[in-house]
């Protein structure tokens, strides 16, 4: 069975605190529509926004909400290892499946500094490790010789997010790794990542639609015409992610009463056009 996760956004309050409230109402609301689990911390958690404590108090709540009822995958990614090997014995001894954890940003580091970023990381944790590639975000790209060398080497390096539309190295990674999973990471290429064996999705859009996601992956393993559901997926996901994520699904959850419109700077709420465009497309999802 295909798996769907969500990656959770942060609610924060007018005061910019984490609205805890709001966050344990969307999660409720996500197991009801049995999604595999959720990812907290990540890109759409506005994680380089979050001071380091309350990345680990969020953990510690989510876990305690949670109630092993899903799934939970915890960001740990930044452009330092030593800032992720932080969070990660920060968090180890907690019960939890394990860590989502992006490429290094902005300082691009070479194909052996990735390897070695991530080797020190899984040698210091039981836990399982997602590796994020979002070549689009942090300006560097795993190669699919190097996802292969951790995979082989770190029992615990489990699975890839895959945020990119480069199906060859998907293949590739498939072709030469046992029980290794790939997630997609674009919702708008969910349905050629199954065809090119993807085993599920990582979502933004699974804040609105996951029970549409799960359905569409279900039809699909089963050999149906999914054409229909591939289509309004992928404009969907080109309306959420009209601006950087999650400025968008913020702005819809908002309207939805599900959190306020509130991001932390650097990131602002919706522009004008961009809320007519959604609001336009969007009226029925909120009625």
């Amino acid at each position: 069975m295909k798996k769907c996760y969500v990656a959770c956004i942060t609610p924060f309050t007018l005061l910019n605190d984490i609205d805890y409230e709001n966050f344990d109402q969307l999660v409720e609301r996500l197991i009801e529509e049995k999604i595999t689990g959720i990812v907290i911390c990540g890109t759409t958690g506005e994680s380089p926004t979050l001071h380091e404590n309350e990345k680990v108090a969020l953990l510690e709540h989510t876990i305690a909400l949670v109630n092993s009822r899903c799934e939970i995958y915890f960001g740990i990614g930044s452009a330092s290892t030593c800032e992720s090997m932080r969070l990660l014995k920060m968090s180890e001894d907690l019960e939890f499946e394990g860590y989502l954890i992006v490429t290094p940003y902005y300082n691009q580091p070479t194909q052996y500094g990735l390897y070695e970023h991530f080797s020190t990381l899984a040698t210091e944790t039981k836990k399982n490790i997602i590796l994020y590639n979002v070549p689009s975000r942090t300006g560097v790209s795993l190669s699919a010789s190097t996802v292969i060398k951790l995979s082989i080497g770190y029992p615990n390096i489990i699975a890839l997010k895959q945020a990119s539309h480069d199906l060859e190295m998907v293949r590739e990674i498939l072709l030469h790794t046992e029980n290794f999973e790939i997630y997609s990471g674009c919702d708008d290429y969910l349905y050629e990542g199954l065809q090119a064996g993807m085993e599920g999705i990582v979502s933004v859009t699974g804040h609105l639609v996951a029970a549409d996601i799960i359905q569409m992956m279900k039809d699909f393993e089963e050999g149906k015409d999914i054409t229909e559901k591939d289509l309004f997926l992928k404009k969907l996901s080109h309306l959420c992610f009209l601006e950087s994520n999650p400025i968008c699904i913020k702005y819809l959850l908002s309207e939805r009463k599900e959190c306020l419109n509130v991001l932390r700077l650097p990131l602002t709420a919706i522009s004008y056009d961009s809320k007519n465009m959604l609001d336009q497309h969007f009226d029925n999802l909120f009625s």
